[in-house]
């Protein structure tokens, strides 16, 4: 059967098929119907010629399911519990309460904030799905462009043009500095004093926060001396640990410090650091808007976008 013999069936005749089915009587069926019996009597028939088959042998005296009815009797009930699950689903699903959500992160966007409300979402919406993907900036937003991301979260993203970008975190800038370094026992660092010192950094090819942080050395009067550019944050501490140079991080950053590394402030302070949701303009998703919505709950003094 298709689905244009489908059609031709609906819930209010299948209905009166399982009372009459249940009473054998269609008097008494009409009366649990709240309808007189010869407008049953009418629907029975109707569908029994739309399936083609008898499902009640009538008597004068009697009403038997047939072998076919009795078949028919066992899978109907299926038919409305699968439609039920079916409405509760649609339901939950247009409410954000299930469905899926397909999450771009760095690795130093895992510290902080974000750890906290994924795990506040995971409590809230235990029925949704959500899925990490590690990428860098470039590939989180081609996977956001091509839908199979559905929010990217990092920093310095560039504006373009569908998509939104919304700050959800600011951090101050701190000097990670190895633990046997001579600025090490300093209470504050100005990146002034940093001139002649050797810098660990992130890729100026793969990111923009590193093209932020090279231009905060250039504000502050000198062109940094990049000794190694690495990708991940964790790199980057073992390097500055090794005693391979020092390196600016956002201050969430201290959470991952190594036993033999030490942050210190930057006074005077440069700019704060903000941390991005970037998402698809209009994204109708209940879901996306429901993580969405936790994320401003835990930084009601962020939230700015464009």
């Amino acid at each position: 059967m298709d689905m244009n013999d489908l059609r031709q069936f609906n819930l209010r005749t299948l209905r009166y098929f399982l009372v009459l089915a249940e009473e054998l009587h269609f008097g008494r069926a009409a009366a649990r119907l709240n309808m007189s019996q010869p407008p049953l009597s009418q629907q029975i028939r109707q569908l029994e010629g739309d399936l083609g088959v008898q499902l009640f042998a009538r008597s004068h005296h009697s009403v038997e399911l047939t072998p076919a009815g009795q078949a028919f009797r066992e899978h109907v009930p299926l038919i409305f519990e699968q439609l039920g699950k079916a409405v509760s689903v649609a339901r939950m699903t247009a409410r954000g309460l299930v469905g899926g959500l397909e999450i771009g992160v760095i690795s130093s966007s895992l510290v902080g904030v974000v750890p906290a409300a994924l795990e506040a979402f995971r409590n809230r919406y235990p029925n949704v799905e959500w899925q990490l993907h590690e990428l860098t900036p470039p590939l989180q937003i081609q996977g956001l462009l091509e839908k199979r991301i559905d929010v990217c979260l990092f920093r310095m993203p560039p504006a373009q043009e569908g998509l939104h970008r919304e700050i959800i975190m600011q951090e101050d800038l701190m000097v990670a500095l190895p633990k046997s370094h001579p600025f090490a026992d300093m209470p504050t660092i100005s990146l002034a004093q940093l001139k002649d010192q050797p810098f660990v950094m992130f890729g100026l090819q793969q990111s923009r926060f590193a093209d932020f942080l090279y231009e905060c050395c250039v504000q502050a009067g000198f062109i940094p001396q990049i000794r190694q550019q690495v990708v991940e944050v964790q790199s980057l501490l073992s390097l500055v640990g090794a005693n391979m140079g020092v390196a600016l991080l956002p201050a969430s950053m201290q959470k991952l410090a190594l036993p033999n590394v030490v942050f210190k402030t930057v006074d005077p302070a440069p700019p704060q650091i903000p941390l991005y949701a970037i998402y698809r303009e209009g994204d109708p998703s209940p879901t996306l808007r429901q993580f969405l919505q936790i994320i401003r709950e835990m930084t009601p003094e962020t939230g700015s976008g464009d």
